[in-house]
């Protein structure tokens, strides 16, 4: 089953999807790195991943931003 969405609908959910992932990957592993597999590492795992998903999805927002401005500085396009 697939969902129509349209060019807008698609930008907005990759623009929540990709920060999601990113910090679901990220919390995981700093987690692992600085504590390890620990009791209550689900909920741990959780409430760090809730956290990084609040600073992803602004900071993915502004980097897009910013970054589209550079290149559309920088490069001529054909």
């Amino acid at each position: 089953m697939k969902i129509e969405l349209t060019i807008k609908q698609t930008k907005v959910f990759s623009s929540l999807l990709k920060p999601c992932l990113m910090a679901l990957t990220m919390s995981l592993v700093m987690l692992i790195i600085n504590v390890g597999i620990v009791e209550m590492f689900l909920s741990k795992w959780m409430k760090g991943f809730a956290i990084g998903y609040l600073v992803a999805v602004p900071t993915s927002l502004l980097a897009a931003t910013i970054t589209d401005t550079i290149i559309r500085k920088v490069v001529k396009f054909k």
